[in-house]
């Protein structure tokens, strides 16, 4: 007879570490996250040749140039969703347990490029915790969140909230997507860090139970891999630098300025001038002086210059949306005359022949196409 304590099939302890319907949970979780991380991470994409060392990373972790590094990221997904609903069938294949092992170095190497380009400023250390969420949040949930939530929360509190939330976002309409949005943020950056976390559960369990000697079949596919994740490296590299050459080497627009010229062209004194790229668009004297002086802060300044246009781009793209009826450009380049006065004065006593270098800017702005 068999002894009860030891039971024919495999303990639990043997068992995949991902139970029931978690396992859709982690399925969706790893074909979702990584496509609209990087669907969302074009917003990023730096638009002139700032320098910066995040213009770099994020052309680095632009979909064009991880063409390669995404067909690496497929194999280990596919590799997992086996293992995920067959993992006494498939966790014998070395091909599938490569998959698994090599989407740890992926999501490694996906985790440390998005923390180099959160953790440079004074939110980093709120951005951290964000970070690091996956690690204390198992604990969190099982201790404190699932008892409250079984406790107090109850199915219509759920609908009447949804309710709540449809009635308020039909009044506020542009901002009702923002909770959704901070919490997608959330996901995206520290969607990394989880698959790093998964694919490293799932590898201690085949390192545990199934991994066995390392053959020379087995060897030549993980060389096979390593060529092909050096090539990626290199295809990712070069494409970054292609990338980085294509963006103009001066800031494109100057946001609120460039807003306002659109307003009435006989009150803004705007006309619509040809650049050098054959793009049309409208300019007039004031952004003419905000474009010197902003090049002339530039030469002398580098990195004030920096700092500000970064601030700039982060505040004045959002309000230059909003400038959509020439009444409100009118609106904006008068609030814009005091600075455009004191952007030229600083220009007229550290230059001198201000009138001369703002007019070179644009410098067909004086004639007609």
């Amino acid at each position: 007879m068999n002894n009860p304590s030891e039971p024919n099939g495999p303990t639990n302890d043997q068992s995949f570490p991902v139970p029931g319907w978690w396992k859709i949970f982690y399925a969706v979780f790893l074909i979702v996250i990584p496509a609209f991380s990087f669907w969302a991470i074009q917003v990023l994409k730096p638009e002139w040749q700032s320098g910066d060392r995040d213009s770099y990373i994020t052309l680095l972790l632009q979909a064009e140039a991880s063409a390669l590094f995404l067909l690496l990221i497929a194999y280990s997904i596919v590799c997992y969703l086996f293992l995920l609903f067959a993992a006494d069938r498939f966790a014998k294949f070395f091909a599938v347990r490569l998959g698994i092992y090599t989407g740890v170095l992926l999501a490694l190497q996906y985790s440390i490029l998005l923390g180099l380009y959160l953790f440079n400023n004074a939110y980093s250390l709120a951005i951290l915790l964000v970070w690091f969420f996956p690690l204390y949040f198992p604990k969190f949930y099982r201790r404190v969140l699932a008892k409250w939530v079984t406790r107090f929360i109850r199915p219509w509190m759920i609908l009447v909230l949804l309710f709540a939330y449809i009635v308020i976002a039909y009044f506020i309409r542009e901002d009702a997507l923002l909770p959704i949005t901070l919490v997608l943020l959330g996901m995206i950056a520290s969607g990394p860090f989880w698959c790093f976390l998964i694919a490293t559960q799932a590898s201690v369990w085949l390192l545990q139970y199934h991994e066995s000697n390392f053959t020379l079949p087995r060897g030549l596919g993980v060389i096979s891999w390593v060529a092909a994740y050096i090539a990626a490296w290199r295809y990712d590299i070069l494409k970054m630098y292609e990338m980085y050459a294509a963006l103009p080497p001066v800031p494109p627009n100057c946001y609120i300025a460039t807003a306002a010229a659109h307003g009435h062209p006989a009150f803004v004194g705007s006309r619509t001038i040809r650049l050098a790229s054959g793009r049309s668009m409208q300019a007039n004297r004031q952004l003419q002086v905000f474009k010197c002086a902003e090049l002339a802060l530039m030469a002398v300044t580098p990195q004030m210059h920096k700092m500000l246009r970064k601030t700039y781009d982060t505040l004045g793209k959002p309000l230059a949306k909003r400038i959509r009826l020439p009444l409100l450009a009118d609106a904006a380049y008068i609030s814009l005359k005091p600075f455009e006065w004191t952007a030229s004065l600083a220009l007229r006593l550290i230059i001198g022949e201000v009138n001369f270098l703002s007019h070179s800017v644009y410098p067909n702005f004086g004639r007609d196409d």
